[in-house]
């Protein structure tokens, strides 16, 4: 199947706000938004940076995304694996952290995209660096 090219230029908006390398990729049914080496929050992870794959598919934007996945070794500094971080899934040839923090709210096609998506994972890194 051909890549949405909503996606593809949502990916590109990514890139620029994050300032890194992102690749998207179809994997069967779904698509892969890979965000290559994004920064984390500095003193709150095991790493300053990750590799994060998020996980959309061939409906974007209308489809609503979930959850995110981390590099294998990335751990909150102070403390265990949180809870909803155990869970560990190989996609795209390697090994990820599952991280099931879900949205606080509805998803709105034409509204909600890969930035707002990008903007549930940064709150989950700033609410773990208040843990």
């Amino acid at each position: 199947m051909r890549l949405p090219n909503i996606l593809l230029e949502h990916a590109a908006e990514l890139g620029a706000y994050t300032a890194c390398p992102v690749d998207v990729e179809a994997d069967g049914q779904r698509v892969c938004v890979l965000v290559r080496r994004a920064r984390l929050p500095v003193g709150t992870y095991s790493k300053d940076r990750s590799d994060v794959l998020l996980f959309t598919d061939f409906q974007y934007p209308m489809s609503e995304m979930d959850m995110f996945y981390m590099e294998e070794d990335v751990h909150h500094l102070h403390g265990p694996i949180p809870r909803y971080a155990r869970h560990l899934e190989d996609h795209l040839g390697r090994r990820w952290r599952r991280w099931s923090w879900h949205r606080n709210g509805r998803w709105t096609p034409g509204v909600d995209g890969l930035i707002s998506h990008w903007a549930t994972v940064e709150a989950c890194w700033l609410k773990e660096g208040l843990q």
